[in-house]
């Protein structure tokens, strides 16, 4: 029986990180590659994987791979997903980063394209990317994927209703990834990240000023946290650590009382 951090050796592992090129997905691609994984670093632009993976290599993390996918486009996941299996030859760990929160709008403003957009890369892309990796899993015998979702999937907020909505609908839909593949030796859980430092943070701050002060009142740590405090989560999750996990929500909020 594997202990001590043998539970979280990740080596020989290949993993899938969206949008991955900054804030928490650069973060947890750099720690799946650091505990052995080989990582496939994914956004929109090609360059910017590119950048990236090389970025991370540099600094002593080992495998990686930079591959451009839209979490929107179906198409693009598809390829993704066989070039993976055809270079890699396999698939053990996907973490469901990439998300959106393009602007602050009210439920009375939002327009069929905004709707379309959030809800496509926000949960229509993950669950499409997971229910495609997912027997390739099954046939090397299980894996974990996660999905991060948010806090404010808990209770929402003015102007942020489409982007909390998707991300809870993310919740229920990990819920049911976790019952349809459990028996097929697939995990499936979630992180509800609250208050990090990522430039979503930061976008929120320029549009509100001092939001960023509210967020970290509302922690009983009183601060924001820095993107690599997920790193640990991430490894939790990926790795024979979390075996007996499935199907949960982890709440990384600093103990932001959600409900």
């Amino acid at each position: 029986m594997a202990r001590g951090r043998d539970l979280f050796d990740l080596g020989g592992k290949v993993a899938i990180v969206t949008g991955a090129t900054k804030g928490l997905g650069r973060s947890m691609a750099r720690g799946l590659a650091g505990a052995g994984a080989t990582v496939v670093v994914t956004g929109r632009r090609q360059p910017a994987c590119e950048a990236a993976a090389a970025e991370l290599a540099a600094e002593g993390g080992g495998k990686l791979l930079g591959i451009a996918c839209h979490m929107g486009d179906w198409e693009q996941i598809e390829a993704l997903v066989a070039r993976v299996r055809d270079e890699l030859g396999r698939i053990d760990v996907l973490i469901n980063n990439a998300g959106i929160n393009p602007a602050s709008v009210p439920l009375t403003e939002v327009t069929t394209e905004y709707w379309d957009k959030v809800y496509g890369v926000n949960l229509k892309g993950p669950m499409r990317l997971a229910a495609r990796v997912a027997p390739l899993m099954a046939e090397r015998g299980g894996g974990s994927i996660i999905n991060v979702t948010t806090a404010g999937a808990y209770f929402g907020g003015a102007g942020v209703g489409v982007y909390t909505s998707c991300k809870a609908a993310l919740v229920n839909l990990t819920k049911t990834m976790a019952v349809e593949w459990a028996s097929q030796g697939v995990r499936v859980n979630s992180i509800a990240p609250g208050p990090f430092m990522s430039e979503m943070m930061e976008g929120a701050e320029r549009g509100q000023p001092g939001y960023q002060k509210g967020a970290a009142s509302a922690t009983l740590l009183k601060r924001i946290a820095d993107c690599d405090e997920i790193i640990g989560t991430a490894l939790y999750l990926a790795s024979d650590a979390s075996s007996f996990l499935t199907g949960e929500d982890i709440k990384l909020t600093g103990g932001m009382q959600l409900v």
